[in-house]
């Protein structure tokens, strides 16, 4: 098994000619952030217009303790949604299954003359499990990304290390990593530079401490 020391001496080497590369602003990496947040996938933009449309259609005040961490896991996993937007989707849903059932059940009775207890009990089940489904969607989300970013931690380490070798910058480290990783690690690096630009924090430190 190589050392730790081998496998540093061997991406040093190989990295040595892109370390020297030109560098890049960091409004560039922020375009780069804002160019990904236009084409994210599928699944997530469709959440994120639901959310969005109820949310301006109704608003429902979240508890502080709730909004703190619903509001996590929703930047976590990127996506442009509030907190009182994802838990009023979710309450939506859970009352659109019910009064559906209810209008089932009640047309059922004028066509049978039959009260359809069992169907109607059953679709209130199914309404509080789209309720909760739909509640912890922030949170499997969030995890999902955390998942597929914590996969590349191993050469996202390895990549700083090998540039705080050649130049002892930590801002510069985060970017030269930012360029070499892939999927969703990377863009969190980006996302660094990108709440820097947008004022949220005013250094990159902070703004890296708050990501960790």
């Amino acid at each position: 098994m190589p050392s730790t020391r081998e496998i540093l001496e061997k991406y040093s080497r190989k990295l040595e000619s892109e370390i020297n590369s030109p560098e890049k602003n960091i409004s560039d990496y922020s375009k780069e952030y804002e160019h990904f947040k236009q084409d994210l996938i599928h699944e997530l933009t469709r959440y994120e217009k639901w959310a969005n449309s109820l949310g301006n259609i109704l608003s429902i005040r979240v508890a502080e303790k709730d909004r703190v961490r619903i509001q996590k896991d929703l930047d976590n996993a990127h996506l442009d949604v509030t907190a009182s937007q994802a838990v009023t989707l979710s309450i939506a849903s859970m009352f659109g299954i019910f009064f559906l059932a209810l209008l089932s059940s009640v047309s059922i009775y004028l066509i049978t003359g039959t009260i359809p207890f069992l169907f109607f009990f059953l679709s209130i089940i199914f309404s509080a499990f789209v309720f909760y489904y739909v509640y912890t969607m922030p949170k499997r989300l969030s995890m999902i990304w955390r998942l597929k970013a914590s996969s590349q931690m191993v050469p996202a380490i390895l990549y700083i290390v090998v540039y705080m070798k050649h130049t002892s910058n930590l801002e510069r480290a985060v970017a030269f990593a930012s360029e070499h990783l892939e999927g969703p690690l990377a863009l969190d690096f980006k996302k660094i530079f990108y709440d820097v630009e947008i004022g949220k924090y005013s250094t990159i430190k902070q703004s890296l401490d708050n990501y960790l």
